[in-house]
């Protein structure tokens, strides 16, 4: 498992495989799937968009694409009803044609409507009940990362 706060998916995408030949998955929310789509992260390459998702997804990378539901509307999103900007719209058809973006299954509904930014605001705050909200081993982990981190 790999924590990272490098936005150019393509950057770790090609980190990852100067270690491995096998499968490479990663995981992210409806809301890191929308910044994908977005012109800033694709500005300094030449092709633009399209070189983007091209070195991305060059060695067979995928995406698996965690569900959210709206805590407004209760509307749930998941890659399947994700709807990208409307120039990008056959292309993210095409990726989810061809498995490149994989929906991921959430049993449990409750945990839904929190994200990233939301278990990260519990965590700085002391709040135990963020272990709730993710599996054990990455709890572990995050623990285990902080412990480093402090002199």
């Amino acid at each position: 498992m790999l924590l990272s706060r490098c936005s150019e998916f393509h950057r770790i995408a090609a980190f990852l495989y100067r270690y491995t030949q096998k499968p490479v998955g990663i995981i992210l929310s409806i809301g890191l799937l929308n910044e994908l789509f977005k012109p800033k992260w694709s500005e300094n390459l030449p092709g633009g968009l399209l070189e983007s998702f091209g070195r991305l997804f060059k060695e067979g990378v995928t995406l698996h694409v965690f569900p959210w539901k709206n805590r407004k509307s209760g509307e749930l999103v998941d890659a399947q009803t994700f709807t990208p900007p409307d120039d990008s719209l056959h292309l993210y058809q095409h990726f989810l044609a061809t498995g490149k973006i994989q929906a991921v299954s959430c049993d449990e509904e409750h945990l839904l409507s929190y994200t990233g930014r939301d278990v990260c605001k519990m965590i700085h705050a002391n709040d135990p009940n963020w272990r709730e909200l993710v599996p054990e081993l990455a709890w572990e982990m995050a623990e285990q990362h902080a412990k480093m981190r402090v002199p």
